[in-house]
């Protein structure tokens, strides 16, 4: 009985003993869960955080892409509707060259005709400035034919240049010019009346003025008081005299009467 009493009380000392170490091992643990739990709550609401974030940014970015790619739809429809007038601009212009090109080649044939007819009025004219006239004329021509020139641009070319001849025609002015006098040809003061009469003055003293002799222009020198008429003319021209009584040769066509 003693011996059972004696197990009894040692082995409620060495439970007793396990409790404690149970309860201290037991208490080490929650301490170290509950940190662990601290640590686990503070990430958790670290990425909590971190997802807002995230998903705030993803809202933005999706906001903004949205607003792109409206901005976007509404910059092709600009551009497809800026197309559409250019192919509409480009077929426009495609009729008006085909109709420009027909009548181009329908209005060639006269533009030759009249720079042929201004030819052969320049040629047969008063020899004033001739080869410039001329050349004007000829550069025109050759433009049609190369083609840098349309029929209806050298058209209107050949109406300012019948414009310039009527002005020709209507003025008196004096000039220089080379003349054929005596078989040589040198550089000479004239005086030109309309397109009617032109006078000449040379560098060593001789005054005449050009007449038609024929189909050709000739320069007829003259003396006496004829020529001191003439000297006269280009006298008053000299001092800027365009208007009042001059008394000159009547040097049409048929020379001095």
């Amino acid at each position: 009985m003693k011996t059972r009493t004696k197990w009894i009380g040692v082995l409620t000392v060495v439970m007793g003993v396990q409790l404690v170490a149970v309860r201290g091992l037991a208490e080490g643990d929650l301490t170290e869960l509950a940190q662990e739990l601290i640590k686990l709550r503070g990430e958790v609401e670290s990425l909590h955080d971190q997802f807002e974030t995230d998903k705030r940014q993803h809202t933005d970015r999706m906001r903004s892409l949205a607003q792109r790619r409206l901005e976007l739809e509404s910059e092709v429809q600009r551009k497809e509707l800026e197309i559409k007038k250019l192919q509409q601009s480009v077929a426009r212009s495609r009729k008006e060259k085909e109709r420009a090109s027909t009548q181009a080649t329908a209005l060639s044939p006269v533009v030759r005709s009249t720079i042929h007819r201004l030819t052969q009025h320049v040629e047969t004219s008063l020899p004033f400035k001739r080869e410039d006239r001329l050349t004007e004329l000829a550069e025109i021509g050759k433009k049609l034919e190369k083609g840098d020139l349309s029929a209806p641009r050298a058209m209107n070319q050949l109406w300012t240049y019948v414009e310039d001849e009527l002005r020709l025609a209507r003025e008196n002015g004096a000039f220089s010019q080379v003349i054929e006098l005596d078989g040589r040809e040198q550089l000479a003061d004239v005086v030109r009346l309309g397109m009617v009469m032109l006078f000449f003055s040379t560098n060593d003293g001789r005054v005449g003025f050009a007449e038609k002799q024929g189909d050709a222009w000739v320069y007829t020198q003259v003396d006496g008081e004829d020529g001191k008429r003439i000297q006269g003319l280009f006298d008053a021209f000299e001092k800027q005299v365009r208007t009042g009584y001059f008394e000159v040769p009547y040097a049409i066509s048929g020379g001095v009467r």
